[in-house]
């Protein structure tokens, strides 16, 4: 079974069985050095698994061994969540369908969960509480549009707790083409719900059908998500400042060969470096853990100088999406971003606002990770940042 690197399996051991009597993970741990014993995982799988398996850092006190979902970064997977982004539709109106997915759409329901004594009735019939359920299949309007578009009453009967488990079932019998329709469809029916709230208009079911097929017809014809033959001029963005008060870090990292090196850098609402480190270590783990190394050295800094209020930057998508959802990551990359996390004084209020920044936007950190590289040194600063990076820094002030 595949076991943490993807491809990695029983079938991937290169020597013959006999010659291998470790038959747990733990055989292959050097205890000595809190690292992986090389010589002998390159011996057992060969130069290119044996050196992405050594990549794997050893946590200690880490969580048990247990079966994730190997495809998520996250660990978990439902069916739910690969339908909507494999939908042949506009961005947005997959965006919607995960919205469904989520239930985070404000019907009056959702609303009055949030606002006392709000009431919760459809604003269209006024007859049942507006669940999405009724706001999208049950509502008389509703239905309307779906029964104007020839829905097979299959698709229409049935009584569902979540709207998502109904769209579910709708998905077994159409195809991928149809599906996308009917999701436009979904979205059309919500739109017009808006518009009777907001603008107290109503639309017949035909309108609103018609305005569905038209969308999908014209999608399909000029199909947006193609790049324009004229691309559109670049905008080059600057670093941004943050709020008064507030401390923004932004960090970053390297990978070369055996070593990475962590670049961080404090500013305040003017732009002023209050501080930041940069340094190389010996390490044999990718990219993505370099990245989280650098996150540690970050947030060291930050309880170190005890800044409450911190706007905390990344160019690594992955990283931050991970943040967001630490609480429900269940790989080895999340139980130590819950440790880094959970490491402060809980008797000291901190405030973390994890962003992702674009490259341009990350400058001042990516070049300390290049000057450590190139004096193979660590430093800690204060005000007396390095000369190399003057340059960044006076410019991002000044934009």
């Amino acid at each position: 079974e595949n076991w943490g690197v993807e491809g990695l399996s029983g079938d991937s051991i290169r020597l013959n069985r006999r010659e291998v009597p470790e038959t747990n993970v733990c055989e292959l741990i050097d205890d000595t050095n809190d690292g992986w014993m090389e010589e002998r995982v390159m011996e057992i799988y060969g130069d290119y698994m044996g050196d992405q398996i050594c990549k794997i850092p050893i946590l200690h006190n880490g969580p048990d061994d247990y079966r994730i979902w190997f495809d998520s970064p996250l660990g978990s997977y439902s069916t739910k969540s690969a339908l909507v982004w494999k939908l042949n539709t506009l961005p947005k109106i997959k965006i919607f369908c995960w919205r469904i997915g989520h239930d985070i759409l404000p019907t009056y329901e959702n609303i009055s969960k949030i606002r006392m004594e709000f009431s919760c009735l459809c604003p269209r019939c006024g007859s049942e509480e507006e669940t999405l359920m009724h706001a999208l299949k049950d509502c008389p309007k509703a239905r309307a549009v779906l029964i104007h578009g020839g829905f097979d009453n299959a698709l229409l009967d049935g009584s569902y707790w979540r709207c998502v488990d109904w769209i579910e079932d709708v998905a077994r019998s159409l195809d991928k083409k149809a599906l996308s329709d009917f999701v436009t469809v979904l979205w059309n029916i919500w739109n017009s719900r808006n518009n009777k709230v907001f603008r107290n208009t109503e639309e017949d079911a035909k309108a609103i059908w018609d305005r569905a097929a038209t969308l999908n017809r014209d999608f399909r014809t000029f199909n947006f998500m193609e790049r324009p033959m004229i691309p559109k001029p670049v905008e080059e963005k600057g670093w941004q400042k943050p709020r008064l008060g507030v401390v923004k870090i932004n960090f970053d990292a390297a990978v070369e060969g055996r070593r990475m090196s962590f670049g961080v850098v404090a500013r305040d609402h003017d732009g002023f470096v209050l501080g930041g480190r940069a340094g190389v270590l010996e390490s044999n783990a990718g990219a993505e853990w370099a990245e989280l190394q650098a996150l540690a050295e970050c947030l060291e800094l930050a309880r170190e100088k005890r800044w409450l209020k911190l706007e905390v930057e990344s160019d690594c998508a992955n990283l931050v999406n991970r943040l967001k959802w630490a609480r429900v990551d269940f790989s080895t990359y999340g139980f130590r971003i819950r440790q880094l996390l959970n490491s402060f004084d809980p008797c000291i209020v901190f405030n973390f606002k994890f962003v992702w920044t674009p490259r341009c936007c990350n400058k001042a950190a990516d070049q300390l990770c290049k000057w450590a590289f190139k004096n193979n040194c660590t430093k800690a600063f204060d005000m007396d940042y390095p000369i190399e990076i003057h340059d960044v820094i006076l410019n991002d002030a000044i934009n």
